[in-house]
């Protein structure tokens, strides 16, 4: 699955990733956790699903001054989920229809 965020970082998901039992439960520390399960999941996720290349371009393309910030890793990191959620439905919704 293909994924551009609005600051142009572009990359592809292998839709399976998303439903190996490894990163749900990443997703469930995640969406329910203290902030340490929290970022457990999120640093186990985002090489999950983008792969180290992936993930490296992506550091590479918030990186500012020679810093990676954390706030904008996850904000990344965040819409990059929520694209393929949209894109996700509207899979289901199409064959379903």
């Amino acid at each position: 699955m293909k994924v551009e965020t609005k600051s142009g970082f572009k990359c592809n998901v292998d839709e399976r990733r998303l439903k190996d039992w490894r990163y749900v439960k990443a997703a469930s520390k995640i969406n329910g956790g203290n902030e340490e399960e929290i970022l457990s999941g999120i640093t186990f996720a985002i090489p999950f699903l983008l792969g180290e290349e992936g993930e490296n371009a992506l550091m590479e393309h918030i990186e500012e001054n020679g810093t990676v910030d954390t706030e904008r890793m996850l904000a990344e990191f965040l819409e990059i989920t929520r694209i393929i959620g949209e894109k996700a439905k509207k899979s289901q919704s199409s064959l379903s229809s």
